[in-house]
């Protein structure tokens, strides 16, 4: 029996790592990250996925302050003498400037090492919040927090209106089968309002 449940569960849930939505939400999730993945595959094929969307982020974000800002006032072209050669230290320092003034390399090397940080980092314990990790390291990771709260969403479900047709059940029986729809309606309010007024 216990073969044929972890074959039951293997066959409907063996592919779900290679769902993106699942993959992305245990990565940016900091209790788990990358520790529970069953294969080095399937955590790099989330990892790259999470590249890409980070990419993606950072793209939309530029393409929108760059349609909001102004293009900048031409200044007059100045011929310039000629420099004398610049030593190797200079050239080097001059390829690092021009290497972070070009946002695809700044953006590339910016997310790998938000990554290194946050994979590097200890996982916090099952007992905190993920919502409050993200709120507090927003400002340290701003492109996971918002990617984080882009998949750590709340799921959809479907609690609240089950309590909310209980709640009608025991208001409208067999027993006040004559209640207007007005007056169920403000009955189940004030069944399921008063204990807030009350606090």
């Amino acid at each position: 029996m216990k073969k044929t449940l972890l074959q039951a569960v293997n066959n409907h849930r063996g592919t779900v790592e290679d769902e993106p939505v699942y993959a992305l939400a245990t990565l940016l999730e900091p209790r788990y990250k990358d520790r529970y993945f069953t294969s080095a595959e399937s955590a790099k094929y989330a990892k790259d996925a999470l590249t890409k969307e980070l990419e993606e982020f950072l793209r939309s974000s530029t393409a929108g302050a760059l349609e909001t800002s102004e293009p900048p006032e031409k200044s007059p072209r100045v011929e310039a003498a000629a420099a004398p050669d610049k030593s190797s230290f200079m050239k080097g320092s001059d390829q690092i400037l021009e290497e972070c003034e070009d946002p695809g390399t700044a953006s590339s090397s910016n997310h790998a090492v938000d990554l290194h940080r946050f994979f590097t980092e200890k996982t916090i314990t099952a007992s905190d919040s993920p919502y409050q990790y993200w709120r507090v390291n927003k400002d340290w990771l701003p492109c996971l927090a918002a990617t984080a709260m882009k998949y750590l969403c709340a799921p959809c479900t479907s609690v609240e209106s089950e309590r909310l047709f209980s709640t009608v059940s025991n208001i409208v029986d067999e027993k006040r089968n004559r209640l207007t729809a007005e007056t169920a309606e403000m009955l189940v309010f004030m069944r399921k309002n008063m204990p807030l007024l009350l606090k």
